[in-house]
């Protein structure tokens, strides 16, 4: 009997360890997209496009902060896991932000902006086109 009780206490906190990257947020925070800061505080962050499909933007999770890789992964439907594409680049520095700057239904373009670890604080973007299917470093 005690066995089972905790067994049943365990169980839960177990579960409770799982991170959904399609969380849902309230209409007026972000309608677009998600941002999560999971594990070591790595950058991640899903982003709806007009034609359905979702993008995942994220830092290489067992990289160090200041340095490292940036993906992008495209999916035709992120809830079942339909998976097209991704791209994959180099970074120096922390993702500051990933913003969309063009939306269209078959043409989309994503801004990835990094911003240097140390004093100096410097910036620079990489943009990313997704015409369809296919997905690449503009």
């Amino acid at each position: 009997m005690r066995t089972l009780f905790v067994t049943l206490c365990v169980i839960p906190l177990l579960c409770a360890c799982s991170v959904n990257i399609n969380k849902s947020k309230p209409k007026s925070q972000q309608p677009s997209s998600s941002q999560e800061c999971v594990g070591s505080g790595s950058f991640i962050q899903s982003i709806k496009l007009a034609s359905g499909a979702s993008l995942v933007v994220e830092e290489g999770r067992l990289e160090p902060r200041s340095i490292g890789s940036v993906t992008v992964k495209l999916y035709r439907d992120l809830n079942v896991g339909d998976f097209a594409g991704a791209v994959s680049f180099p970074r120096d520095g922390t993702i500051l932000k990933a913003l969309l700057i063009e939306n269209g239904s078959n043409k989309q373009k994503l801004s990835i902006t990094t911003v240097t670890a140390g004093s100096g604080n410097y910036q620079a973007s990489q943009l990313v086109c997704i015409e369809g299917d296919n997905i690449k470093l503009c």
